[in-house]
């Protein structure tokens, strides 16, 4: 399942830019059109074969995962309740990155508050109230997905929006697809190599025992949450690039990129003081366990001040994606991460016990800085193949 959600959501990414890209040109109309039924097209002949791939292959992905024996008949109907469902979840992904790429970050948000509400009342409902188990689970989350999916197409018909979703207008266009791909599939790769280098270091946790595990888990989803409203700017900086890029002003890109990172540190620095002063209160919300709190505090008060490197790293990446530059996210993710956060992180909990994983992720975050700096401060940015390649597509949808 995470696979296939990365998967989905890099090529969202992908289509975001494309469509931003599109709008800054002289006549987006044609071409925004184009690449949006393309994105429809192609994301419901891949939820098709998702669908019934994952149908079928249940029982075995179930078996990879070591399932337990009595969970394993929930299991299965859970997961093929999410897999006949999949359309709806590649169709909340692209009604999201539609609007990612018209600049508009409020009704996503607006759709997914709404999408989780629904989640919450049916997940009571079928599990609380009807004791339905995991299929109830299921059931709510695909509901929740499609009615979020409804909403958002209600949304753009009213609005009488260049992007109709009218079957007719469906249609594959092989330039526009090779954008998407070109700008989509980096991201994704990226998503899925950080996927596996934080679940390899899940498993350098886990050997300090239950307490630290424990630990470790509630540290990450805390740092996530600060991170959440710098994760917010990154996504914002993409489409902004794309469309000053697509317009031919470059340096309002950058002058952008300078501002979304002022913002970016603001909120780092808060987290740096909210972790530096009541890292044990906010552990102690998801664990009462003192040794799942000591270790918890301890690494986030480490760990924080990678958010000031983060701060400067995040609305990059937006750039750099947003400006046709994909392959540098894509090299720096495999730099830092497999060359230096886990390495350091394996070699420092030797010497220095648990704390050592906070220091591999600082090093690794310091080592993305650096690539991502020499791709745009040098320019490289303007001059990689990738994005000639980049403008040649897109002046051939014109």
């Amino acid at each position: 399942m995470n696979i296939m959600i990365m998967t989905v959501s890099g090529l969202s990414i992908g289509v975001a830019i494309v469509i931003g890209s599109h709008l800054g040109g002289s006549n987006p109309e044609k071409p925004v059109k184009s690449c949006a039924n393309t994105a429809i097209s192609f994301y419901l002949l891949l939820s098709l074969i998702v669908t019934v791939l994952g149908v079928f292959l249940t029982p075995f992905l179930i078996s990879l995962v070591k399932t337990p024996p009595e969970a394993i008949s929930g299991a299965i109907s859970y997961l093929r309740i999410i897999f006949l469902g999949s359309v709806f979840l590649f169709g909340y992904n692209l009604i999201a990155a539609f609007q990612q790429g018209f600049g508009d970050s409020k009704t996503p948000l607006y759709l997914v508050l709404t999408g989780t509400f629904i989640n919450i009342i049916l997940d009571y409902l079928l599990i609380g109230v009807w004791d339905m188990g995991p299929q109830g689970a299921a059931i709510a989350t695909v509901t929740a997905q499609a009615i979020t999916l409804a909403a958002g197409i209600v949304y753009f018909r009213i609005k009488k929006h260049l992007i109709t979703f009218s079957p007719r207008e469906f249609k594959i266009n092989k330039i526009q697809m090779g954008l998407i791909i070109h700008m989509g599939l980096p991201a994704a790769i990226q998503q899925f190599l950080i996927n596996v280098s934080n679940t390899t270091l899940m498993g350098v946790a886990n050997s300090f025992g239950v307490a630290a595990s424990a630990g470790y888990g509630v540290a990450v989803k805390l740092d996530s949450f600060a991170r959440l409203p710098i994760d917010a700017i990154g996504l914002g900086v993409a489409p902004f690039a794309s469309q000053n890029v697509g317009a031919g002003k470059p340096e309002r890109a950058l002058k952008g990129l300078k501002e979304a990172v002022k913002l970016a540190e603001v909120f780092a620095v808060l987290s740096i003081v909210l972790f530096q002063t009541i890292a044990p209160l906010l552990s102690s919300i998801f664990d009462s366990n003192p040794q799942v709190i000591a270790y918890s505090a301890g690494y986030l008060k480490i760990v924080c001040f990678a958010n000031l490197i983060f701060a400067m790293i995040t609305p990059m990446i937006g750039f750099v994606r947003g400006t046709g530059n994909s392959i540098f996210t894509l090299i720096a993710v495999v730099v830092a991460q497999y060359f230096i956060r886990i390495p350091v992180s394996l070699i420092c909990t030797k010497l220095i016990g648990f704390n050592g994983l906070a220091v591999g992720t600082i090093l690794a975050t310091i080592s993305a800085l650096m690539i991502y700096s020499y791709a745009i401060f040098t320019n490289r940015w303007m001059k990689s193949k990738e994005v000639l390649r980049s403008k040649e597509m897109l002046s051939k949808c014109q």
